[in-house]
């Protein structure tokens, strides 16, 4: 179990890049796609100031509960990655970065794009719909970030298909950076 090393290792990442100059500190941003999703959400609840905008996309965020479920098609897959909660040392160890229940509380988050489908047989849309209410909800009520939630109504994991699909859904996400991070 080395979550926990890949999450600081992605904070020094983007610690580098702002300390050499290669990008702003008001100008940096993650995107995360699924399990990515984990990794870019527990870096913002440990370092919410290092980043300015997130997207996640069908993320897996509530490590806890879907590795409790064995009835969801992955979690027995899973556990040599995550851990088996259902073992005490792992469930403990699960607490530590499972981004659902390391959301800080009273902090300005980054404004953050989050992408679920409906229809996602690998990371029930529950996940980012109850992560979104939870972060809104503990999180300033005093900064201007956004948390948006987007449902996509009829796409899987892998989204909709098709290339026109494709480039709507990467314009409406560089759409939403260039609003959060500056167009220059």
């Amino acid at each position: 179990m080395n979550k926990l090393n890949s999450v600081s290792d992605f904070i020094s990442c983007g610690k580098y890049l702002v300390s050499e100059g290669y990008v702003h500190r008001h100008r940096l941003g993650a995107v995360g796609v699924s399990a990515g999703s984990l990794l870019v959400s527990a870096a913002i609840n440990m370092h919410p100031e290092l980043f300015q905008a997130a997207i996640l996309k069908v993320p897996f965020l509530d490590v806890c509960s879907s590795l409790l479920d064995p009835t969801l098609p992955l979690t027995v897959l899973d556990y040599e990655e995550f851990g088996n909660p259902q073992l005490h040392a792992h469930f403990e160890y699960i607490l530590k970065y499972s981004p659902y229940d390391n959301i800080p509380e009273g902090v300005c988050c980054p404004s953050m794009l989050v992408k679920a489908s409906l229809n996602d047989s690998r990371v029930g849309v529950w996940e980012a719909a109850k992560w979104v209410a939870k972060i809104r909800d503990k999180t300033c009520t005093r900064c201007s970030s956004s948390v948006i939630l987007q449902t996509n109504m009829s796409g899987g994991h892998f989204g909709e298909g098709g290339r026109f699909g494709q480039c709507e859904e990467a314009a409406h996400e560089y759409a939403f950076l260039m609003k959060v991070l500056g167009e220059s």
